[in-house]
């Protein structure tokens, strides 16, 4: 009776496996397949840099990845992949995608503006197409690379020189020739106006002598001459001081001027020089532009170290604090959790166990008989001993499986992740060696405030159903709460504990 009620139970759990994991396939492959994601495609002259799963940005913020890159034949041209997230941004045929730099090593990203639903075109408003899975986005950015803009100089330096060259000989020769042409004039000019201001002077004196009788209206005329002769006079003096001063200040402002473009152009001669040694593949950044080699080398270096940092500002560390009450034993059991999350889709699960049932070993005994002879027989002992778990997972949609040491044995289990993640439905299955059968246990996770609080329920090892065990045997229901929440501080303690502990072990081994 017994051997048949295990066999019905086994075969109904089967079916119930086969029923979850119908329902569990058809979820995921609604997820897949539910419009949550928008394939476009760009063509890019240059695709160097834009590696798969590489980020694409809108405002800053991620909005997709970087899918497969191909040759478009026909075009000389890069066909990319770009897959975006639909349920955070959607694209008119006006978007446009850029590749930019996100560091001076060679590394990029794609940036996305999605335009707009319509645009003015010759003063009316014309309506914008919607972008829908496959279509292509036509507007493309690129940056210049390091080669072209070494081209660029290397066309705009000899321009350059002829440019100053001629401005130097301008400054040099015409410029100085004309300011010292003008300064000798003014200065000429002023002696000869001088002494003829002074030719009437005498003449109007003589005038005065020769009409002193009958004169007055010509002496106040002559009087009147001797004033504007003195004023011309004193303006012309004044305006010759002023062209010389300003001849001197010309004449200094040109000197600076072409020591300036001297300056300059040995500057450039220098430039040259070490632009030529790049181009050339001389020295150090000579060798880093050129050599396929390091640039390679520098793009490993950065994707590694880009991993390294990505995997470490993502890291997740889940504390866990659960109690379960045993409902036919009437006895709780403690854990202690501890989640690594790497990545959304991979996960390790530490556990410490307190189960008050124990750990049940088994050991095989041989025994000496003169009646029977040499026997053996199979000795399953339990002892209060902590139990430990370390399960890696990995997720695929809302399906997360592990596998791994459970409770002290091997196992593995399945987790089933509903309404956001609101609602958790978890299998395992251990201990296959102490047991008639599998321990399996089924339990379901409501989460009752945020992400921190959690009501839990389920069963516990109904294969294993023993009625003269007392109060169910090794089967029984179980319920109880959990807290858990996502502990910084823990992060940094294991990875700078690690590297700390890394370096004394290091540092004793070198000694």
């Amino acid at each position: 009776m017994r051997r048949s009620w295990a066999a019905i139970t086994v075969g109904g759990l089967v079916l119930v496996g086969l029923i979850l994991a119908g329902v569990v396939f058809k979820l995921v492959s609604e997820g897949r397949t539910g419009g949550k994601t928008i394939h476009v495609w760009a063509l890019f002259r240059d695709a160097r840099g834009l590696s798969p799963k590489s980020r694409v940005l809108s405002a800053g913020l991620k909005v997709g990845e970087i899918g497969t890159s191909a040759l478009e034949l026909g075009t000389n041209k890069a066909r990319v992949n770009i897959e975006l997230y639909s349920d955070q941004i959607k694209l008119y045929e006006n978007a446009r995608v850029a590749k930019k730099v996100e560091s001076l090593l060679g590394a990029y990203f794609l940036d996305v503006e999605p335009g707009t639903p319509s645009k003015v075109v010759s003063g009316r408003v014309v309506p914008m197409r919607e972008l829908h899975d496959g279509d292509q986005v036509l507007d493309v950015g690129e940056p210049a690379d390091m080669g072209e803009i070494i081209d660029q100089v290397n066309t705009t330096l000899p321009i350059l020189q002829d440019i100053l060259r001629d401005v130097r000989d301008l400054t040099s020769g015409r410029v100085k020739d004309i300011a010292d042409n003008v300064n000798d004039l003014i200065s000429r000019n002023a002696v000869t106006l001088d002494r003829l201001l002074q030719r009437v002077d005498n003449i109007a004196a003589s005038v005065e002598g020769i009409t002193t009788t009958r004169a007055e209206d010509i002496k106040v005329s002559l009087r009147n001459v001797r004033e504007i002769t003195e004023g011309i006079k004193s303006l012309v003096g004044t305006s010759e001081g002023q062209v010389t001063e300003t001849g001197k200040n010309l004449r200094s402002s040109i000197d600076k001027l072409q020591a300036s473009i001297s300056n300059l152009e040995s500057t450039l001669h220098n430039t040259e020089e070490i632009t030529a040694k790049v181009a050339h593949g001389e020295g150090t950044v000579g060798k880093l532009v050129n050599d396929s080699t390091i640039a390679d080398n520098v793009e490993q270096i950065t994707e590694d170290a880009s991993t390294f940092v990505k995997g470490v500002t993502r890291l997740q560390t889940i504390v866990g604090l659960r109690t379960e009450r045993n409902y036919l034993a009437g006895t709780y059991k403690s854990y202690f959790q501890i989640t690594l999350a790497p990545r959304p889709d991979k996960f390790y699960l530490i556990e410490i166990v307190d189960d008050p049932r124990g750990l049940r070993e088994q050991r095989r005994e041989t025994h000496d008989s003169t009646m029977f002879g040499t026997y053996s027989d199979v000795v399953v002992t339990t002892s209060q001993k902590l139990r430990f778990s370390f399960m890696f997972g990995k997720c695929l949609g809302i399906v997360c499986g592990r596998f791994g040491i459970k409770e002290s044995t091997g196992g593995l289990g399945l987790d089933l992740h509903l309404f956001d993640g609101w609602l958790t439905l978890s299998t395992d299955i251990f201990d296959t060696q102490s047991n008639s059968h599998p321990r399996f246990q089924g339990r379901a996770l409501v989460y009752l405030y945020k992400r921190y609080v959690s009501f839990v329920a389920g069963i516990d090892d109904p294969l294993n159903y023993r009625p003269s065990a007392g109060a169910g045997g090794f089967f029984d229901f179980f319920y109880g709460f959990q807290l858990q929440f996502n502990d910084e501080d823990l992060k940094s303690l294991l990875l700078f504990g690690g590297s700390l502990l890394g370096s004394a072990t290091n540092n004793n081994g070198g000694k």
